[in-house]
C-alpha cells in the first residue's frame, strides 16, 4: 500500500503530517478506521500514549472514505423520494411524479457528509491527549518496533502494545478485463469524479454490497443484472429473506443470474460484456458499465515480522489477542465480521484488554446484527432457522407481519415482517431476521435481547412507545406460547 493510492485526499491537519513527536509509546495503532480510532480514545482516556497511523491522514478507515456512509448517503435520497412517491400516489397524488433526482445532486449530498465527519474527526483527535495520529505508511519491524514513513520523513518507534487494523482491500476477480470494472471508490470515493449514471450495468458479485447497488441503481432508473457465481444471491442469509429481497430486485427489474462463474470483461464499444458459465454452457450480459462488488479481503501486508497472519488473515481469540502476548487486531484485517459496528466493538475490547494489562473482555460475535440497505431493508442477527436446526438446537419462532402495524400502516409500508428464533427449553431469544421499514433499526433491539440472554417474555412485557415500529417487537414476542 503506497502513499498517493487514493485519488482525492481527505482533509487533514498540519499536525498530523509532521513525524511522531515520540521515539516510545505506550501503543502503536496502524489503522484509523473503526478497528483503530475508537479503541484510541479509549486507550487515550485511560492514560496511556497512543500513535495511530493511517495513509489517509484522518479518521473513518474504507467506510467513511468509500463504504457506509457515503453509500448510505446517496441512498438517503433515493429512498426519501421513493417513499414519497408512494405514499402520495396512494392517494392519487402523482405530482410528486414530477421530481427527479440527479446522481450529480446526491454525491454532492454524501460529499458533504464526508467533510462534516471528516471535520468532526479531526477536532475528535484534538480532544484526545496522549493521541496523536500521523499521516503515512507503518511496516512492522518486530513486536516492539514500527517504522513509519510519512511525507519526507522515516521513522522508527517502539511501543509496549501494538493493535493492528490495517482493514481490508476490494477483491478483483482474477479474469481477464476485471480492469474494466469499476468498484465503490468510484461510486461512492471521496470527491468522485465518477457522477454520471450509466444506462444499464452488470452488478458481479450477490453479496450485500452487490445487491444495495442494484437497488439504488434501479431505483434511478438503470437496467441493472446481477450475475452471481453461488447458487443463490445473499449466502448466508436464510432462505426466507433471500426470496424476499429477490423478489424485490425482479420487481424493479433487476435480472439475477445465480449459479454464473464470470470469466471475462470485455470492452465492445460504448458497452462492456460480461462473459459467464454456468450449468447450462456459456453465455454472457451487455451493459453500458460494470461494477465489481465481490468482496473485500484482510489487508496484511507488512505484518510477516509477526507470525500472526493465518489463511490470509490476522488471527485473534474472542479478546482479540493475537498469539503475540502484546499484540491485537481488530476489524476487517481479522476476516470475521467485516462490519464497521463490528470493528468498533472489537476495537473496544482490545483497547480495554490493553489497559488491564491482560485480557478481561471478549467480543460477542453473536450479538452483532447485519444489516441489508434494501428496499425493503433486511437485517438479522444471532441464528436463523437454518442454522439452529443444523445446530441440533430445538427451538420455536414466532413471526410479527408488520402489514399489522400502526407505524407501517401510518407510512404505507407494510411489507415485511419481524422474525424471533427462541432456544425452547430456556426460552431465551437466540437470533431474529427482520424484513421491512426500518429493519436496520429494529434489528439493534433483537441484537441486545441476544447480548444479554433475555427471554421471549421480557421482549413481551416490555413496552415500546406508541405507534413506533418498534411495537413489532413486543407484538412479536406476545404470539409465543410460554
Amino acid at each position: 500500500m503506497e502513499l498517493g493510492k487514493y485519488p482525492v485526499y481527505p482533509p487533514t491537519d498540519p499536525d498530523f503530517l509532521r513525524e511522531p513527536k515520540r521515539d516510545r509509546y505506550d501503543v502503536v495503532i496502524i489503522g484509523a478506521g473503526g478497528g483503530g480510532y475508537h479503541g484510541a480514545f479509549e486507550l487515550s482516556k485511560g492514560g496511556m500514549s497512543v500513535l495511530m497511523v493511517d495513509d489517509k491522514g484522518n479518521l473513518g478507515g474504507s467506510c467513511l472514505y468509500e463504504g457506509c456512509i457515503p453509500s448510505k448517503s446517496v441512498r438517503a435520497g433515493i429512498h426519501l423520494l421513493h417513499t414519497l412517491k408512494e405514499m402520495l400516489s396512494s392517494v392519487g397524488n402523482n405530482d410528486v411524479e414530477k421530481v427527479k433526482l440527479a446522481w450529480e445532486n446526491l454525491i454532492d449530498h454524501k460529499d458533504w457528509v464526508q467533510d462534516v465527519r471528516y471535520i468532526q474527526h479531526i477536532r475528535e483527535v484534538k480532544e484526545h491527549p496522549g493521541l496523536e495520529l500521523v499521516k503515512g505508511i507503518a511496516a512492522v519491524v518486530d513486536e516492539h518496533r514500527v517504522r513509519i514513513r510519512g511525507d519526507g520523513w522515516t521513522k522508527e518507534v517502539e511501543a509496549r502494545w501494538l493493535h493492528i487494523a490495517t482493514g481490508s482491500v476490494p477483491i478483483k476477480l482474477p479474469v481477464p478485463g476485471a480492469e474494466l470494472a469499476i468498484g465503490s471508490m468510484e461510486l461512492f470515493g471521496y470527491k468522485t469524479k465518477y457522477r454520471r449514471l450509466p444506462k444499464s450495468a452488470v452488478i458481479i458479485g450477490g453479496g450485500y454490497i452487490g445487491v444495495e447497488v442494484a437497488f439504488m441503481l434501479a431505483r434511478m432508473g438503470v437496467k441493472a443484472t446481477i450475475v452471481e457465481m453461488l447458487p443463490r444471491i445473499l449466502s448466508g442469509w436464510s432462505d426466507e429473506v433471500v426470496s424476499h429481497v429477490e423478489r424485490s430486485l425482479r420487481k424493479l427489474g433487476v435480472d439475477v443470474l445465480t449459479g454464473s462463474k464470470v470469466v471475462a470483461v470485455k470492452q465492445d464499444g460504448g458497452e462492456k460484456i460480461v462473459e459467464f458459465e454456468s450449468q447450462n454452457g456459456k453465455g454472457y450480459v451487455k451493459g453500458e458499465e460494470v461494477v465489481m462488488a465481490v468482496g473485500r479481503r484482510p489487508f496484511v501486508d507488512g505484518l510477516d515480522a509477526l507470525g500472526i497472519v493465518e489463511r490470509g488473515r490476522v488471527a485473534v481469540d474472542s479478546t482479540m489477542r493475537t498469539k503475540r502476548p502484546n499484540v491485537y487486531a481488530a476489524g476487517d484485517v481479522i476476516g470475521q465480521y467485516m462490519l464497521f459496528h463490528a470493528a468498533v466493538k472489537e476495537s473496544t475490547v482490545a483497547a480495554w484488554n490493553i489497559l488491564h494489562g491482560h485480557p478481561v473482555y471478549e467480543v460477542n460475535f453473536n450479538a452483532i446484527p447485519i444489516t441489508l440497505f434494501s428496499e425493503p431493508e433486511a437485517a438479522m442477527v444471532g441464528l436463523n432457522e437454518e442454522t439452529a436446526k443444523a445446530r441440533g438446537i430445538p427451538y420455536a419462532t414466532v413471526r410479527y407481519p408488520l402489514e399489522d402495524d400502526a407505524h407501517a400502516q401510518i407510512y404505507r409500508a407494510r411489507e415485511g415482517y419481524v422474525k424471533l428464533i427462541i432456544e425452547r427449553e430456556s426460552q431465551r431469544i437466540i437470533g431474529g431476521e427482520v424484513v421491512g421499514e426500518a429493519a436496520s433499526l429494529l434489528i439493534n433491539e433483537v441484537a441486545l435481547a441476544v447480548a444479554v440472554n433475555a427471554r421471549v417474555k421480557d421482549l413481551a412485557l416490555l413496552a415500546h412507545a406508541h405507534p413506533t415500529i418498534f411495537e413489532a417487537i413486543d407484538r412479536g414476542a406476545v404470539r409465543f406460547k410460554l
